[in-house]
């Protein structure tokens, strides 16, 4: 009898044990098959609106670029987080989402968005003003930016049949009290213009950017004012070995390149 007991205990611990260990290779096995849950995106969409504000059709083939950049570093190259490129058909504006990783926005961070529009390479319409699209007061479903056109570079006025008004001297702006300076050159190798105090009349000799006057013949009127600019444009003149011309800028430069004086294109009404 009390072998039956001691026997039927025995069995019972064995089941126990195998039930046990049963639920260990069971547990082990839930949890190396259990799968890894996925992470949460960051990505999200800025909505941009971009226009401009006068009548102007774009030419064929030109494209919008737009770009959200982290321009904190005022010493350094902006961290560009999204951009977009689209080409354009039809009148503003033009919407274009950008995708970004909200994970690397930053609290205390600048952000901007920028917007331009080219054509071929060249340079159409531009935003000028910084766009923080992430500021409280811009949390908008769509984010408006504003291009503005890009002055074309005016054409290089021409030596001859200009009046060039004197503006700076020695790098010095000049303080006119009575009448400016001028300088004026006719195609037939003639110049006359004003000094300060008296007015000068002669002729020049030019190739390609060489310019040089001959000595120059001028009034023998005497000044209390602008005595000091009459001497400084007649010394000048005497100086001057070349010339450049930007836009209606002229330049005056000695046999070293350096620049003597710098004139305006100026147009009489």
């Amino acid at each position: 009898m009390a072998s039956d007991t001691f026997s039927s205990f025995k069995r019972a611990s064995l089941c126990s044990l195998m039930i046990l260990g049963s639920s260990l290779v069971l547990s082990g096995c839930s949890e190396d098959s259990a799968e890894p849950q996925a992470e949460q995106s960051t990505m999200k969409t800025l909505n941009t609106q971009v226009t401009y504000l006068d009548r102007s059709m774009l030419p064929p083939g030109s494209v919008l670029k737009v770009q959200l950049a982290d321009v904190s570093k005022m010493d350094a190259k902006a961290d560009v987080i999204s951009e977009q490129e689209v080409q354009l058909n039809g009148a503003p504006p033009y919407n274009v989402a950008l995708e970004y990783d909200e994970s690397k926005i930053a609290d205390r961070h600048r952000y901007s968005v920028s917007a331009r529009i080219e054509n071929q390479g060249k340079l159409l319409y531009i935003s000028t003003t910084h766009n923080n699209p992430f500021s409280e007061n811009t949390m908008d479903d769509v984010y408006k930016v504003t291009v503005s056109k890009v002055s074309a570079k005016k054409p290089d006025v021409t030596l001859t049949n200009t009046y060039w008004k004197a503006v700076t001297i020695a790098g010095e702006a000049l303080n006119v009290e009575t009448k400016e300076p001028f300088v004026q050159f006719k195609d037939d190798g003639s110049t006359h213009g004003f000094l300060g105090c008296n007015s000068f009349s002669g002729s020049y000799e030019i190739s390609e950017q060489t310019l040089t006057f001959n000595p120059l013949a001028s009034t023998k009127k005497m000044c209390v004012e602008q005595m000091d600019i009459e001497a400084a444009m007649s010394a000048l003149l005497a100086s001057t070995a070349q010339f450049s011309i930007n836009g209606e800028q002229l330049i005056l430069l000695d046999d070293s390149n350096e620049p003597l004086a710098t004139f305006i294109a100026t147009y009489m009404n």
